[in-house]
C-alpha cells in the first residue's frame, strides 16, 4: 500500500488516489489514457500497438519468412527439452523393461534335453529292433542248419553215425539197416529184444564222425538193386514179403570222413529213402 501525497490517503501500489490534486497530476502526466476508471483504474497500452505499426524483426540466417505473431502463439521447444524428453523415454523404456518379467530361457534346456531324451530313446529302440532281427536271422540259420542236419539224407547219417557209438543205440542202428517187415518180424517172434541186447557199439574204439565229404544221387540201378538188396535180407531171416511191398524212392551214395582211433578214414555208404520206411543205410557193396 502507498499513502497519496496529496491528500494522505492509503492506495493500491501502481494506484491513482481519487482526489482532485491526484487526478489532475495524473491527467497531466504524458502517455497517460484520458479514460480514468476509479481506484481500480489501470493504464491499458493495447491500442498502442495497431495494425499499422511496424515491429522491426531481425534477419534470420534462413531464407524463409518468420511470423512473430506465430512464433508467440506457438513457442518452439528448446532443444534440450526434446533430449530430455528422449531421455525420459529411454529410461522409461528401461524401467518397462527392467519391471517386465524376465525371459524364461530355461524353457529352452528341457526342450533340448526331451529332444536328446527322444534321439537316444530312438537309438536305443532301433538298437533292439537291429538285436531282435540279428537274433531272428542266427535262429532261423541254426532252424535251417538242425533241419538239414536231421532230416533228410544228411538227417539219416548223422543218425547213423550217432547211434555206432551209443550203448543204447542198438533200436536206432537196426531200425536204420533193417526193412520194416524184417523188424516186424523179429518183434513178433521175440528176436528183437535179443538182437538189441547183444549190440556191439563202437565208442570203446573212439570212431567219431568228422565231415560229410560228398553225395551223389543214386542211379535206377542202383535203386532196384538197393530194393532187391532189402528183399533178400528179409526172406534170409523169414520175413514174408509181397511183392512192390519194399520200394526205393530216392539215394544217395556218400562219402565221410572218420575217424577211427587216431586215423582218419574214408569210408561211404548208400542212403536210400523207402516209402513208407523211411531211409535206410546199406552197405557200399549191397552183400547181406
Amino acid at each position: 500500500m502507498t499513502i497519496c501525497e496529496f491528500c494522505g490517503k492509503e492506495i493500491p501500489d501502481g494506484g491513482i488516489c481519487s482526489c482532485d490534486e491526484a487526478l489532475t497530476a495524473a491527467e497531466n502526466m504524458p502517455g497517460v489514457s484520458d479514460e480514468i476508471y476509479g481506484d481500480d483504474a489501470e493504464i491499458s497500452i493495447s491500442d498502442e500497438i495497431t495494425e499499422d505499426t511496424v515491429i522491426d524483426v531481425p534477419e534470420q540466417n534462413s531464407t524463409d519468412d518468420v511470423n512473430v505473431l506465430d512464433f508467440l502463439d506457438n513457442p518452439q521447444r528448446p532443444v534440450y527439452q526434446e533430449e530430455d524428453d528422449e531421455h525420459e523415454q529411454v529410461t522409461a523404456h528401461v524401467e518397462y523393461e527392467s519391471n517386465a518379467q524376465p525371459e524364461q530361457h530355461y524353457t529352452e534346456r528341457p526342450a533340448v534335453q526331451q529332444t536328446v531324451r527322444r534321439r537316444v530313446s530312438k537309438k536305443a529302440i532301433m538298437r533292439r529292433r537291429r538285436c531282435a532281427a540279428l537274433a531272428a536271422i542266427l535262429l532261423f540259420i541254426c532252424g535251417i542248419s538242425f533241419i538239414h542236419n536231421h532230416t533228410g539224407c544228411r538227417g539219416a547219417v548223422h543218425s547213423y553215425w550217432k547211434c555206432v557209438v551209443d550203448e543204447d543205440g542198438g533200436a536206432d542202428y537196426y531200425t536204420l539197416g533193417l526193412p520194416r517187415v524184417l523188424i516186424k518180424h523179429f518183434k513178433d517172434t521175440g528176436e528183437w529184444k535179443n538182437l538189441i541186447g547183444n549190440y556191439e557199439n563202437l565208442s570203446a574204439k573212439a570212431v567219431k564222425l568228422k565231415r560229410i565229404k560228398k553225395k551223389k544221387r543214386m542211379t535206377k540201378d542202383e535203386l532196384r538193386a538197393a530194393e532187391d538188396y532189402l528183399y533178400n535180407l528179409a526172406r534170409i531171416y523169414g520175413a514174408k514179403t509181397a511183392d512192390g511191398e519194399i520200394i526205393a524212392d530216392k539215394g544217395y551214395f556218400v562219402t565221410v570222413v572218420y575217424k577211427f582211433g587216431e586215423d582218419k578214414v574214408l569210408g561211404g555208404a548208400y542212403y536210400v529213402k523207402i516209402e513208407g520206411d523211411g531211409w535206410k543205410v546199406l552197405p557200399h557193396d549191397m552183400e547181406g
